[in-house]
């Protein structure tokens, strides 16, 4: 009973490898595959040379997993960048405070990520300058042949700026290190004026607080264009720009170009 025992378990053996070599070689010897979709699976039919047919089901599923644990290639969303302004050049042209200098910003960027240590990003958006006077006595006015900075009689100044706001277009290629630490980005800008205004505070013989506006530009270069970088740090983003152009039309102002920098969230 043994010796049938033991000759039986190897045949039994033989048997079963010989079925899986015959299913292999069936579907690899096909001469005609057909393939179709059933609810949420590919079917695949293989005809060997012999006419028999081997079935293989493939889960859609699956396969949608697998591409989900791909990185995507692509972001977007909206940024904001808070910081200051300030100007340079002229040394005879008014001093900027920094603080209230403010340089808001909001821009909708899509970035494009062909690797882990590159990306190039696009960004659209809105920000505004402002530019207020260290002499807080120190208005700017609109004359014929330009812009004016004259003191004001009432001598009770309290705060004095000029504006303006423009529509940027911002292109920036960027390198990072592999585990996203640390990142560097620089390039070009251009940007179209919007609008622009002149603002001062003074206080009145009763004490009070009374608003002087120049209302339109207050001949703010219409286009603007430079170079922009930014820098990360792990959570923490700088930037800084540079405008190439000057920052008043044409002999209407003193020559000046702006600097901003501060934080992007």
């Amino acid at each position: 009973m043994k010796t049938i025992t033991l000759i039986i378990i190897p045949l039994l053996l033989l048997t079963s490898q010989g079925f899986g070599q015959e299913g292999d070689s069936t579907k690899y010897d096909s001469q005609k595959t057909t393939k179709f979709s059933f609810f949420n699976t590919d079917v695949i039919v293989y005809k060997n040379t012999e006419g028999n047919n081997t079935w293989e089901f493939i889960s859609k599923g699956d396969q949608y997993h697998e591409s989900q644990s791909k990185a995507k290639k692509s972001s977007n969303g909206l940024t904001l960048d808070i910081g200051i302004n300030t100007w340079i050049g002229d040394d005879a042209a008014p001093a900027v405070k920094p603080w209230g200098s403010w340089n808001p910003a909001i821009n909708y960027h899509y970035t494009f990520k062909p690797s882990k240590n590159f990306n190039l990003k696009s960004t659209l958006g809105v920000s505004w300058y402002n530019f207020k006077f260290e002499n807080r006595n120190l208005q700017a006015l609109r004359g014929n042949e330009g812009l004016i900075f004259v003191e004001h009689p009432s001598g009770t100044g309290t705060k004095s700026k000029i504006s303006a706001s423009y529509a940027n277009l911002t292109v920036l290629p960027t390198i990072q290190t592999t585990n996203g630490n640390f990142s560097f980005g620089a390039g070009p800008y251009m940007g179209y004026r919007l609008g622009g205004r002149g603002k001062f505070v003074y206080r009145d013989p009763q004490n009070n607080r009374v608003r002087e506006f120049q209302m339109g530009n207050m001949f703010a270069t219409d286009f603007r264009y430079g170079l922009r970088a930014e820098i990360g740090v792990g959570d923490v983003t700088l930037y800084v720009n540079y405008d190439f152009n000057e920052t008043f039309q044409e002999n209407k102002g003193p020559k000046l170009n702006a600097l901003s920098f501060g934080f992007i969230l």
